[in-house]
């Protein structure tokens, strides 16, 4: 009898893993949305130098910015292009409050791209100043984000609220981001980057941000032409994941149908031991 249970059970765990597999193979991307920009512009620096920086060229576009930062020599080193929001939340007298903000065509744009291995980015606009620290990974193969921070000032109305040393507070990430081989730009349709508060008490008042990157294209370390190198799509760096869904699935099965073999198995041997003891006991 307690084969005879054994044996059901791994009938119902054959039935079960299949569906349990094809449930986990769905790849739901937390991807948010947003409205989109109302106003349309690209902008193109003038060249920039160590930490200075310089005001923007509008021109007309489609809704797209163009953030470029050059050596003193003319050379183009950073370039970034994005429809961008930020969004802060926190809580103030127990209540959830938020403010946002595009990141508009005309800003000012400066940073340092003097070092082989690392550079720099900051784009200011009113009271926000938005930081991109870029490096590159041992031997100088991939480049990548290593930091971003966001700084905002508390004289903005959304956030008057806000209980920050001095008169801004800053939120960041500081864990790669982009890995992508030098001389290629990273690209992808839709980019989300959280952003949290590393002070005691931004903390206690749950203040976190989210940067929201559409149409997002991004290449530091350039130096040679003044135009984005060819994309590496995001979508490269998903499918590394991607793949992990069916060879789950496959390792999941293999493991249903080698123990429903070894039970049956069990079962045939048992029965076959029962049958024998009952013909020696008619004998």
């Amino acid at each position: 009898m307690a084969t005879r249970d054994l044996v059901i059970s791994f009938k119902y765990i054959v039935l079960f893993c299949p569906l349990l597999c094809l449930v986990s193979a769905i790849n739901l991307q937390e991807l948010g949305t947003y409205r989109p920009r109302s106003t349309q512009h690209t902008i193109i620096t003038a060249p920039s130098t160590n930490i200075s920086v310089s005001p923007s060229i509008v021109t007309p576009g489609k809704g797209v910015a163009l953030y470029k930062l050059a050596t003193n020599n003319g050379a183009t080193c950073i370039l970034l292009k994005t429809d961008a929001l930020v969004e802060v939340k926190f809580k103030a007298h127990g209540i959830e409050e938020s403010g946002d903000a595009y990141i508009p065509e005309k800003t000012v744009v400066g940073g340092n791209c003097q070092e082989e291995d690392s550079a720099t980015m900051t784009i200011t606009w009113s009271e926000y100043v938005l930081y991109w620290k870029f490096a590159k990974t041992p031997g100088g193969e991939r480049w990548y984000v290593n930091n971003i921070e966001l700084t905002v000032g508390t004289s903005i109305p959304a956030y008057h609220n806000i209980r920050a040393h001095g008169s801004h507070f800053k939120l960041v990430h500081n864990q790669m981001l982009f890995p992508t081989p030098v001389g290629k730009s990273y690209s992808c349709d839709e980019s989300i980057v959280q952003l949290v508060s590393k002070d005691a008490e931004g903390k206690a008042q749950g203040l976190s941000g989210t940067l929201y990157l559409r149409a997002f294209q991004l290449q530091p370390f350039m130096y040679k032409g003044s135009n984005f190198g060819q994309p590496f799509e995001c979508n490269a760096q998903l499918g590394f994941r991607d793949e992990t869904a069916p060879i789950a699935v496959g390792s999941t099965l293999a493991i249903a149908v080698l123990m429903t073999v070894t039970g049956y198995g069990v079962f045939r041997s048992d029965g076959s031991s029962a049958e024998n003891a009952f013909e020696v006991e008619n004998c």
